[in-house]
């Protein structure tokens, strides 16, 4: 019978789920199906835990994951009440050779085709994302490779996402009768430059200015987004027309996208992970 609710999991119990777990990401980050009902179920042969118990963990090895700048399994929602020993043996497989960490950077980077416009599902709501401290870095290992600001910095990526929101608020205004303002949607970050605060210029039907920001990622809606302080400081400048548009799984048969609208120091929990720095005065 499996082990009393609530009781700790052992060292070899999080060791054989964190292993079947990354056997199960290598798989998804290749793109090879796989079930993971049939995973568990083995896996429940190994660890004395519920399906349930053995779900949650999961969840917590995803946070993990995610924490530390990675990708976890789609499916696996992050949540946090971690485990001190899960993190450590999440984060020793940043250590090791293996393949997880060339796929992860593989799946970063890879090039993404434009697509049509993101107008085959309306918006979802923003998710709520639980957040989990990563493992600190051990002398040896220096630090954690961040795969999601990699993923951040795919041109391709980032400008595919971007087309197919030009597409799709054409479309919408076009929709709407208003073909004037159609023609008038303009892709500045393209047109005029990348430092304006926003990636795309549209309008509500009435006319009022809409400026876009554009965040793509293939991975899921969970997935943390990476702003710049110009892109904050722009939409507390230009208030509710300021939207953020995240879209997520970009490509893939469950594509979707939510929106933030207003001021990001309002509508999203931001952490400052980088400083500029100069000679203090003497």
């Amino acid at each position: 019978m499996p082990a009393a609710r609530g009781s700790n999991w052992t060292v070899e119990e999080v060791q054989a789920t964190v292993d079947s777990y990354f056997t199960m990401l290598e798989l998804e980050l290749r793109g090879e199906p796989y079930s993971k009902t049939e995973f568990r179920t083995r896996l429940q042969e190994t660890v004395n835990r519920s399906k349930g118990s053995i779900e949650f963990k999961h969840q917590n090895i995803s946070a993990v994951i995610q924490a530390l700048g990675g990708f976890p399994i789609d499916g696996y929602k992050p949540r946090s009440n971690v485990q001190g020993i899960l993190r450590d043996v999440v984060a020793s497989y940043y250590d090791r050779p293996a393949s997880v960490g060339r796929l992860m950077d593989d799946f970063a980077g890879r090039r993404a085709e434009a697509m049509g416009a993101i107008d085959l599902v309306q918006p979802t709501a923003p998710p709520a994302i639980e957040r989990t401290e990563a493992p600190v870095p051990t002398e040896r290992r220096g630090h954690f490779i961040d795969y999601q600001q990699r993923e951040e910095s795919n041109r391709s990526l980032g400008l595919a996402g971007e087309l197919a929101v030009v597409k799709r608020e054409r479309t919408a205004l076009l929709v709407a009768g208003k073909p004037r303002l159609a023609d008038r949607v303009e892709h500045v970050s393209q047109e005029r430059g990348d430092g304006l605060g926003y990636d795309v210029l549209s309008f509500e039907p009435g006319g009022k200015e809409r400026f876009i920001e554009v965040k793509t990622t293939r991975s899921s809606e969970y997935l943390p987004f990476i702003v710049s302080r110009n892109e904050v400081r722009f939409s507390d400048e230009a208030g509710d027309q300021f939207h953020l548009h995240r879209i997520y799984r970009f490509g893939g048969a469950k594509q979707g996208f939510y929106t933030l609208t207003g001021s990001l120091e309002q509508q999203a929990r931001l952490e400052a992970e980088t400083y500029r720095g100069w000679p203090a005065s003497v």
